[in-house]
């Protein structure tokens, strides 16, 4: 097997790039509202990984995830033995 063998990980594409930034960005706006005591900006943050939760259904990002970054049907192991 050579070096440059992807053997595993996910497809890393834009938009679970952008799906999984939209969601960080809304759980530190939710934990620095926390430690300032601010409800509405807790809330604004609730709001925001609401929102990037529905933006990764609506674009699939699981459909870039594979157990063994797509060589290999699924449910099976490439090397043989886990």
């Amino acid at each position: 097997m050579s070096s440059t063998d992807n053997i595993g990980g996910h497809g890393a594409s834009i938009k679970s790039w952008i799906a999984c930034l939209i969601i960080v960005v809304g759980f530190i706006v939710g934990g620095v509202a926390m430690v300032i005591w601010n409800w509405p900006m807790f809330w604004a943050g609730v709001a925001v990984v609401v929102v990037g939760c529905i933006f990764t259904r609506a674009v699939h990002i699981m459909e870039d995830v594979s157990e063994y970054g797509g060589q290999s049907s699924a449910g099976t192991d490439p090397q043989g033995t886990y």
